[in-house]
């Protein structure tokens, strides 16, 4: 009796928070189209994002052709589209700088530069993780400083659902691969925190409510909707990654993984700075 009331609990909150990052994601989508789909916008010709907001249009083709590109191994567009993710991004933040404080606009630019840096570091076809994760890790304590400047805090569930995780694939690295321990012990407790304070309530308890859309019947809901999921996308990421680390990273397996990989991991970041953008004008 109480396992079937908890498992409808965890649904319908699966449910519902699945709603929210697909509305989150829709009116993010909206915010890079531009206003060309308003009724009452001039701009009909469906180009409006490419003057509105070129970098976030930029980010979301790079992210394309990198994911497509990891996938067929392709080698030279995926290099060239993985180098500019992170600063089509951080332009991003700097053209809304007058939107937002200083405070989040810095912290944004310097977590993301830690994030491209991040990115290089990981792009030859033998990385080395270890110095990837030190640079990431400015990326996660850019975030942490910044959801908890906007009230997030961990507690006892959230914490229990992420840390075990860690925590136990700790000896699975150490007897798989070894090399790879300095990045699972001191990158995995911040990845995990992102996640944790990222999906805090207190995050969304000011923003307008969801809302279905009466023309597309889509769901629609503020930004700050998809931090929970930026955060959880960046933990399932990184999983892929070390999944991705023990076969051959060459083969059909792994070319996959390297997709998945980098999927999650540009959705995670997409999520992750607007919705941090949107908590600090709210």
């Amino acid at each position: 009796m109480i396992w079937g009331w908890l498992s409808m609990s965890l649904s319908d909150v699966f449910v519902r928070r699945t709603v929210e990052g697909l509305g989150a994601l829709v009116t993010i989508s909206r915010d890079i189209v531009g206003p060309s789909r308003s009724a009452n916008s001039s701009d009909s010709s469906g180009f409006a994002g490419l003057r509105c907001s070129p970098e976030r249009v930029g980010y979301v083709a790079a992210s394309a052709v990198n994911v497509v590109s990891s996938a067929f191994g392709w080698e030279t567009s995926r290099r060239a589209s993985k180098t500019v993710l992170m600063p089509l991004l951080a332009a991003s933040v700097w053209r809304r700088r007058n939107e937002t404080s200083r405070f989040t606009t810095t912290a944004l630019l310097i977590g993301l530069a830690g994030g491209w840096l991040g990115d290089v570091l990981l792009m030859p076809n033998k990385p080395n993780l270890n110095k990837g994760s030190a640079a990431f890790a400015v990326n996660h304590v850019a975030y942490h400083v910044l959801l908890w400047r906007a009230g997030a805090r961990l507690d006892a569930v959230r914490t229990a659902i992420r840390f075990p995780l860690w925590a136990g694939s700790i000896p699975l690295v150490a007897a798989l691969k070894p090399s790879m321990l300095p990045a699972a012990v001191g990158y995995g407790p911040l990845l995990a925190a992102t996640s944790a304070l990222a999906d805090d309530p207190v995050l969304v308890a000011s923003a307008p409510s969801l809302r279905t859309d009466e023309e597309s019947g889509l769901p629609v809901a503020d930004q700050a909707y998809g931090l929970g999921h930026g955060g959880n996308l960046f933990l399932i990421s990184d999983a892929l990654l070390m999944l991705r680390k023990m076969v051959d990273e060459q083969g059909i397996v792994g070319r996959l993984l390297n997709a998945a990989v980098m999927d999650t991991y540009t959705m995670a970041q997409l999520f992750l700075v607007e919705g941090l953008l949107a908590v600090d004008r709210s």
